[in-house]
């Protein structure tokens, strides 16, 4: 009796333990202010127009730091002002999802691609600079209710946008005070302010900007862009955000660019896998081949960019809403390539790799397995927010992340006869088939491809099932 009192016990502290675990892991959405200007024939993506639910942080992308007064300042006037075009300032219109959902972190995003290095450059001249800063930046979090920082430097000590030689080290001075500021501000006025940064996939980026044990230790958590590995600036064709690398990759393709690959570089140089949000594109990277031909696959010869979408209108860039009308209007070939289980489709001289439910699904679960804190959406706007394109509702992407990462409601995916998970319920919480078959190793790490998964799960996730079967033999193997 005393031996089953002490297992089930034992099961309570591991279930107790993963069920905190769940209630503190991330989906963070980003949603960007441009996309309110496109033309087109469908609905704008207001941010009132988000379901508060889907997420649990919306990044507002982006702010920037003026060079001289070191203020945060908006980018686009509709951001703090009311306008004839777009009503109510979108600040205001985002904040206004916290009365439906009260635990929603609304974050605001400071940086961006465009913004290069000036603003942040000019913070790490000094002491002065970055006291000055900080004591802005917390006060304009505060007068637009905005529930922490985003870091979105791209990139610390990259001299070839504009970086200063030294500003690896001066960033984490940087962040070391933001981190003091923020703590003593978030203790003084009983309200947790959050401190968080988007970082590079690529280990030379990584190398050159980051001290990445006192970074990921400042934050609240990182926020890893693992994509846009391959784009137009390539010669050839490439998934944009692969899981791992594919043998159809050519050699000049370095073995970093992939998803599994750049997750291990900043855990393998002290990041806590907990701080860390694996980054996912709702979009794909376009491109237009050489020549048209019936065995175009990843590695084929392109001679740039694929042709802007409908709706984005943007060169080498097809949004997730775009490409599944490709596919069901137009009737592009869809491939799903198991070695970095992802699809990629085609259409003549058009190519576009890309992320779909299945392989989205995929990184979920791998970024679970793995013991990441999270999942980093790029961006709402890109996911089919109508529902008018994809057949799946609206917001299908974002949607399927949360209930894989939160809501432990797991759907029936395509199986494949190269591997399979099957895990199915009883009316008890148990597994009642477990099947592992032809499991392949990544090259360096002992971590397991999972190819066009199929999964049943209700009221548990994919790994409270494992742990259970383990559990359950271990149960048998000690009575």
């Amino acid at each position: 009796m005393q031996k089953h009192t002490l297992f089930v016990f034992y099961i309570l502290f591991i279930c107790g333990n993963k069920l905190q675990t769940y209630a503190t892991l991330r989906i963070v959405c980003y949603y960007t202010n441009w996309s309110v200007y496109r033309e087109s024939t469908i609905p704008i993506l207001y941010p009132d127009s988000i379901d508060p639910h889907i997420c649990t942080h919306i990044h507002y992308a982006f702010a920037k730091i003026h060079p001289v007064t070191l203020n945060i300042e908006p980018t686009e006037k509709h951001d703090t002002h009311w306008t004839d075009h777009h009503s109510m300032p979108l600040y205001h219109r985002l904040y206004g999802l916290k009365r439906r959902n009260p635990q929603l972190k609304i974050i605001l995003a400071v940086g961006g691609w465009s913004a290069k290095s000036e603003g942040f450059n000019a913070v790490l001249y000094n002491e002065t600079n970055r006291a000055k800063f900080i004591d802005q930046t917390l006060k304009y979090l505060r007068d637009w209710n905005f529930d922490g920082l985003d870091l979105d430097w791209e990139f610390p000590g990259d001299v070839e946008r504009d970086a200063d030689s030294e500003s690896k080290i001066k960033f984490d001075v940087l962040v070391k005070e933001l981190r003091d500021a923020v703590d003593y501000v978030s203790k003084s006025q009983n309200k947790t302010f959050l401190l968080s940064a988007a970082v590079a996939a690529d280990p030379q980026k990584i190398d050159n900007g980051y001290i990445v044990e006192n970074f990921c230790r400042y934050l609240d958590y990182v926020n890893v862009m693992s994509y846009d590995y391959h784009g137009q600036w390539d010669n050839v064709t490439g998934i944009n955000s692969p899981l791992y690398k594919s043998h159809t990759d050519l050699p000049s393709h370095e073995e970093w660019k992939n998803v599994n690959s750049s997750i291990y570089y900043w855990l393998e140089r002290g990041c806590p896998a907990e701080k860390m949000n694996i980054g996912l594109a709702i979009y794909g990277r376009t491109f237009t081949i050489s020549n048209e031909s019936s065995t175009v696959t990843i590695g084929s010869e392109s001679i740039g960019g694929g042709e802007a979408g409908p709706f984005v209108k943007e060169n080498g860039t097809l949004a997730y809403f775009e490409i599944c009308q490709k596919l069901h209007v137009l009737n592009w070939t869809s491939v799903f390539d198991t070695e970095s289980q992802t699809p990629y489709a085609y259409n003549g001289k058009q190519w576009v790799g890309y992320d779909n439910l299945k392989s989205i699904v995929l990184k979920v679960l791998w970024a679970k397995t793995v013991g990441l804190g999270g999942a980093m959406l790029w961006t709402l706007d890109f996911d089919d927010y109508t529902g008018l394109f994809c057949n799946h509702g609206m917001f299908p992407l974002t949607r399927r992340i949360h209930e894989m990462m939160l809501d432990d409601i797991i759907k029936h995916l395509p199986l494949s006869n190269t591997t399979s998970v099957i895990l199915e319920q009883s009316t008890r919480l148990k597994v009642t088939t477990i099947k592992f078959s032809d499991r392949q190793k990544t090259t360096r790490r002992d971590h397991y491809r999972l190819s066009n998964l199929a999964v049943t799960c209700t009221n548990t996730s994919t790994l409270d099932y494992f742990y259970m079967f383990l559990l359950s033999l271990a149960y048998k193997i000690y009575f």
